[in-house]
């Protein structure tokens, strides 16, 4: 990254920024914030800062009444253009006439809108205890509320806040009391805490009756205000009624709304891009440094095209400007971070991010990633059936849902790459389904056969092998990293770890009788080499960190047998599936099995994703990435 500064006469100001965000090629920096500049910022006037205010409101208002109707594929040609980034493009004064206009009738609509779906919402809940009560005594069940009444009958739903049943009892010696048998009390719970009780009584009895459930503190059902002078029966009938109508009322309520906002929908999504672009360019003049007569604008430009903006920015005849680089640590992690992968990595990108940004002048561990990870994620998996399987998976994954989401189109990728080497590894295996393929063809794997008795021990070395070469390429990688950054003391120890190692890694070999006895001394000289220059390294505590960091070292390795071990977890898996489709009958064997390979699918498209990032994360970047880096974002691209 190159750091510019481009001054010129104070006037020129608006018009060198407008200029700057219709290139987006420059990172803005605030002067302000930036302590290697002797410079003070310009800040908002009196007048720019009524301006953003105003701004700020209207962009809220927009996008309120721009949310409240359905995404309209049709609306997308239209707005695809880019605002007129010319400050003042946006006539507020008329904008706001209009949102008033406007928004006294959209707001009418839309507490419609809220009412209805609050009933729709609210009412079943209503509606389900009353059912329970109602149920209760059928045989009235069917009867209309002018049915009841010219039976002189009425009802009340009541409510007891207990658990306690005998409290029903309790109040029906009270009734019967008052009543004699001219009343009929049934009872069910409604709840947790709740007991719904039905009272059937005569029509005559009704104040006596209310007058009486008020002295002992008895209250009734909650009914909404519209239901809450009819009866139990009357008030279900009405309910049902209404749940039927309220979503046919919601979408005329929806329809209208819409109709309000969809005329002036495309009008209103280009002033909100263009209030956006001049509340972007008002925070970038209020960054800008200032002298009486004069400005001074700071930002970043990528190294490779520091000509090309100062060529664009020239040709825009913007006046007499005076552009220079300033120098700058290219270390610093205020420093932006340009990130280019190359295509075949990009999709791995998203990963490297979701740890962290690397610093600038670092190492992107992304490229590597890209070949290790689909790697791993292949020799956990090793199945030719379940990598095939894996592989449609992601395309059509990548297919249906890639176009809306950058990040779901990458993770399908992600899972195509490892899916491929799933099925390498599944021929190198010899499995396909577990052993169902070789008991079907014979053997034909290319390597050997990890459902073997006798595949543990080379299941095991490869494992290693590749925990040995990832975790010493990190080592190396972070010895460059530590030189480019001349940092000797980090890069010692680094060289100190690799050789100590080395050293061990060859006495394992020895020992395994892999290597020559000619080896033997050499790597011992090694081992005791790397451990001295990193225990010394570390002063007088280097006695107890140094041993300690270089066993972390050798634990970094040890972790990789886990690629083993979520493969042979797999690989059992399907075999037991394959044993459990011969018990029972035929039918019932091949759905059992069925399920036991659909679990199996699923863990082996999530577990071994995960424990290859894990390798990466903990393992791997350990060894050299240095994160807290900021992405390159130019100024003019967030619109």
């Amino acid at each position: 990254m190159a750091k510019l500064q481009i001054a010129g006469q104070r006037e020129q100001l608006s018009a060198v920024l407008e200029g700057i965000y219709r290139l987006q090629g420059m990172q803005l920096v605030d002067v302000s914030k930036d302590s290697a500049l002797d410079v003070d910022a310009a800040g908002l006037d009196a007048a720019n800062a009524g301006s953003q205010a105003r701004l700020e409101l209207l962009v809220a208002r927009l996008d309120a009444l721009l949310t409240l109707i359905r995404s309209d594929d049709n609306l997308e040609p239209l707005t695809k253009g880019d605002p007129d980034p010319v400050r003042g493009a946006v006539d507020l004064s008329a904008v706001e006439a209009e949102l008033d206009r406007v928004s006294i009738l959209v707001e009418a609509a839309a507490r419609r809108l809220d009412t209805l779906a609050d009933e729709l919402a609210v009412l079943p809940r209503y509606l389900n205890p009353l059912e329970k009560l109602a149920n209760l005594v059928p045989e009235l069940a069917g009867l209309s509320e002018n049915e009841l009444q010219k039976l002189g009958l009425d009802t009340a739903a009541l409510v007891l806040s207990t658990s306690d049943d005998t409290l029903v009892d309790t109040l029906r010696s009270e009734l019967t009391q008052e009543f004699g048998a001219r009343f009929d009390l049934t009872s069910a719970r409604v709840g947790a805490d709740a007991i719904g009780c039905l009272l059937v009584f005569s029509h005559r009895d009704t104040a006596r009756l209310h007058t009486l459930l008020g002295q002992e503190h008895v209250r009734h059902l909650p009914l909404p205000g519209a239901y809450s002078g009819q009866s139990l029966f009357g008030a279900l009938a009405a309910m049902r009624t209404r749940l039927d109508a309220l979503p046919d009322e919601i979408t005329d309520a929806h329809q209208a709304l819409e109709e309000l906002i969809r005329p002036h929908a495309v009008a209103w999504h280009t002033t909100l891009a263009g209030a956006r672009a001049e509340l972007e360019q008002l925070a970038a003049a209020a960054a800008v440094g200032v002298t009486e007569r004069a400005f001074a604008i700071v930002g970043w430009v990528p190294r490779t095209g520091v000509a090309r903006f100062i060529d664009q920015l020239h040709g825009l005849s913007l006046g007499p400007l005076v552009i220079e680089e300033l120098p700058h640590n290219v270390r610093a992690h205020s420093t932006p971070v340009l990130m280019k992968e190359r295509r075949a990595a990009r999709p791995f990108g998203f990963l490297t991010r979701f740890l962290d940004n690397p610093r600038a002048a670092s190492l992107d561990p992304t490229g590597l990633m890209a070949i290790f990870l689909p790697l791993m994620f292949g020799v956990m998996v090793g199945d030719v059936v379940y990598g095939a399987l894996l592989l449609l998976a992601g395309v059509w994954a990548r297919r249906k849902f890639g176009k809306d989401s950058p990040a779901v189109a990458d993770l399908c990728s992600v899972l195509v790459f490892g899916a491929i080497w799933a099925i390498i590894f599944g021929f190198l295996f010899g499995e396909a389904l577990g052993n169902l393929g070789k008991n079907v063809f014979g053997d034909f794997s290319l390597w050997f056969y990890r459902g073997g008795a006798d595949a543990l021990q080379p299941l095991l070395l490869f494992a290693l092998a590749i925990g040995a070469a990832h975790v010493l390429l990190g080592v190396v990688l972070g010895m460059w990293q530590s030189w480019r950054d001349r940092a000797h003391r980090q890069f010692l120890d680094r060289l100190g770890t690799f050789a100590f190692l080395c050293g061990m890694l060859a006495v394992a070999g020895f020992a395994a009788g892999a290597l020559p006895p000619g080896f033997m001394t050499p790597a011992i000289a090694l081992t005791v080499v790397g451990l001295v220059l990193v225990m010394s390294l570390h002063g007088t505590l280097g006695l107890m960190m140094g041993p300690l960091e270089l066993l972390g070292a050798i634990g970094n390795i040890l972790s990789y047998l886990r690629l083993a071990a979520v493969g042979l977890a797999s690989v059992y898996l399907a075999i037991v599936a394959n044993e459990l489709a011969t018990v029972g009958p035929l039918w019932l064997g091949i759905i059992v099995a069925t399920f036991f390979h659909v679990l199996n699918l699923a863990l082996a498209g999530f577990s071994p994703l995960i424990q290859a990032l894990r390798l990466h994360y903990v393992e791997f970047f350990s060894k050299f990435f240095i994160g807290g880096g900021h992405a390159f974002t130019p100024f003019g691209t967030t619109r």
